[in-house]
């Protein structure tokens, strides 16, 4: 009968895991040291190309998305050149057809992208809308029909609806930019 201290146990069970683990031959069968590093470069090589083919399914994803927002993203940014061309002037009803046009096409974008904030857009540029000059303010402004501060007033609110409408617009190409990248 073979009576073992319980640390010479301790010290046959580690020195048996250190030949393991350092990759010696163990004469009891253990497991060869030969497929050990096969292994770990085996599993290393399908961790990474596990990772490089979730990063190019999510680069396509993203690809395809980019390329279903890219008209309505040209669209804001025509927008933004035409409100900002209307924010020079005093605009009356007449200057105000092809902001509708693109109105119209933004309206459509929002019901294509329920998702993204373009129903602020469209509220800001339809307040800005309703702030149009009349389009003979000039006579009726001499014959006395309406008052300068009317005018002035209106002006001050196309102008904070322009500027309300700029910063829903970039909100929204920001949520796009954020989606895409």
């Amino acid at each position: 009968m073979n009576h073992c201290s319980a640390s010479q146990l301790a010290e046959n069970a580690s020195s048996s895991c250190t030949r393991l683990i350092l990759g010696s031959d163990a004469s009891q069968g253990t497991f060869p040291s030969t497929w050990t590093w096969p292994a770990v470069i085996g599993l290393a090589a399908l961790l990474t190309s596990t990772y490089f083919s979730v990063d190019q399914i999510r680069k396509s994803k993203r690809a395809k998305q980019a390329k279903r927002f890219q008209p309505d993203y040209e669209l804001l940014d025509e927008t933004v050149v035409l409100l900002d061309k209307l924010a020079g002037t005093a605009a009356q009803k007449a200057d105000l057809t092809k902001l509708g046009e693109l109105l119209s096409r933004i309206k459509q974008a929002e019901r294509r992208f329920p998702d993204l904030p373009l129903g602020t857009v469209v509220a800001h540029i339809d307040a800005y809308r309703k702030t149009s000059l009349p389009d003979d303010f000039q006579r009726k402004l001499t014959g006395k029909r309406i008052l300068l501060d009317d005018l002035l007033d209106l002006s001050r609110q196309q102008g904070a609806a322009i500027a309300n409408a700029l910063a829903a617009i970039s909100a929204v190409q920001n949520e796009i930019d954020r989606r895409t990248n």
